[in-house]
């Protein structure tokens, strides 16, 4: 039988080594842990150099009260205005011109100033290296395309303006001036062929200023809508030769343009008879009546001799001018001729021959226009005669490439009530 007193001993020594294993381990030092971060030391101050002031030209206000309220002294204001005087007429600056001038803090003179001359252009002025150094410089633009697509309701006008998209107002009535008065002027007169529903792509290349507004911007091709027919132009050099043509590499220029008029408002359509308002009866009405404000110019639609320019009865002041091929047409109802204008005078397409009244049998300022072939009217939209030489024969390939990447521009804008944007442009050259 086991020692009662051996078996208890061996328990004590055993518990006591356990407690003595725990303690030790207990007492173990920590593994050490990265040294804690240096104090951060107290924020540095560094006291400004410059005092920033920003101001603008006032209504009645002159350069050198404009400099009097910046408080410069006569040397720095004598320097300005000799700059100035150098790249820009004082008498251009409009009320809202922007400087901005910074002085030093500790002096109080001129360090550097900016003074924005217009949309392009900005005068810089440097003083802090002695004697004040003053440099124009040009505004950075980069260049943009832009795709326009949109469906007329009441008029080109609106149907551009109206369009979705960032190209500014000014721009949009640039192009339809471009779109009526060059690109279609022979082709589309947007006062009465345009109808609801008709719809037009355009794409355009712009200079963009940072602000987005464009230094310079033209149309590079355009696709017109009009009922059935679709009309298309693309922008194209060639030879050092810049033109608009048609898909097919034709001229847009023809031999007479659709209206003799730039801005215009119809008031009486080309017809066979309509009810006189001073006759008060139906009356033959072989032409198209504009209404226009009075003196608003009228400019010859073709190449031409004057015939007459003088009073012509219910006309009132009338111009006749004679074409080749039998052509003629018939300008009435004129408060006025331009100077040079008698028989015999040649013309060119676009020439000022006067200028809209109501001379005559008119109840307000219009144009009254007739165009006849061999004395008879006729509607000037029926002749096809070409004038423009076309793409030549030598750069045909790359017009063809070009017009292809042109339409698929215009298809890419979908249906015609959006404005998207691409980022590249090349015109052809």
């Amino acid at each position: 039988m086991a020692n009662p007193y051996r078996i208890l001993s061996l328990g004590v020594l055993g518990t006591f080594a356990l407690a003595l294993g725990s303690a030790f381990t207990l007492r173990r030092p920590k593994e050490e842990g990265p040294p804690p971060p240096p104090p951060l030391l107290a924020t540095a101050y560094a006291a400004p150099v410059e005092s920033v002031h920003r101001a603008e030209l006032r209504k009645g206000e002159t350069l050198s009260q404009l400099m009097e309220r910046m408080r410069l002294d006569g040397e720095a204001a004598s320097a300005l205005l000799a700059s100035l005087s150098a790249s820009a007429d004082p008498r251009s600056l409009r009320p809202g011109m922007a400087v901005e001038w910074r002085t030093s803090v500790k002096t109080g003179g001129l360090r550097r100033m900016r003074m924005k001359l217009d949309a392009d252009r900005t005068l810089d002025v440097d003083g802090r290296h002695g004697a004040l150094q003053a440099e124009v410089k040009e505004v950075a633009v980069r260049p943009d395309t832009a795709v326009l697509a949109g469906t007329v309701r009441r008029s080109l006008y609106q149907a551009m303006l109206d369009g979705k998209g960032d190209v500014p107002r000014a721009e949009r009535e640039r192009m339809v001036d471009l779109l009526a008065d060059r690109i279609f002027a022979y082709k589309i007169d947007f006062s009465r062929d345009l109808k609801p529903g008709d719809s037009y792509s355009i794409v355009a290349e712009r200079m963009v200023r940072p602000d987005g507004t464009a230094r310079t911007s033209r149309i590079l091709a355009v696709r017109f809508d009009v009922g059935e027919k679709s009309h298309q132009a693309f922008f194209f050099s060639a030879d050092g030769e810049e033109d608009y043509y048609d898909a097919d590499g034709e001229s847009m220029k023809r031999a007479f343009l659709r209206a003799p008029l730039e801005f215009r408002r119809i008031s009486s359509v080309f017809s066979t008879g309509r009810f006189h308002p001073i006759l008060r009866r139906m009356r033959a009405h072989h032409g198209v009546d504009y209404a226009a404000a009075s003196g608003t110019p009228v400019r010859a639609v073709g190449d031409g001799v004057i015939r007459k320019a003088s009073w012509g009865g219910g006309y009132g002041n009338v111009v006749e001018v004679s074409h080749r091929g039998g052509y003629s047409s018939r300008y009435a109802h004129l408060r006025g001729y331009a100077q040079g204008i008698r028989p015999g005078a040649r013309v060119t397409a676009g020439t000022v021959i006067g200028y809209v009244g109501s001379t005559g049998m008119s109840t307000g300022p219009h144009l009254h226009y007739e165009f006849h072939m061999a004395g008879r009217p006729v509607n000037p939209a029926s002749i096809k005669h070409l004038t423009g030489a076309p793409v030549p024969g030598g750069a045909r390939s790359r017009f063809r490439a070009l017009v292809r990447s042109r339409l698929a521009l215009m298809e890419r804008a979908g249906q015609p009530t959006l404005a998207s944007r691409t980022t590249t442009a090349r015109t052809g050259e």
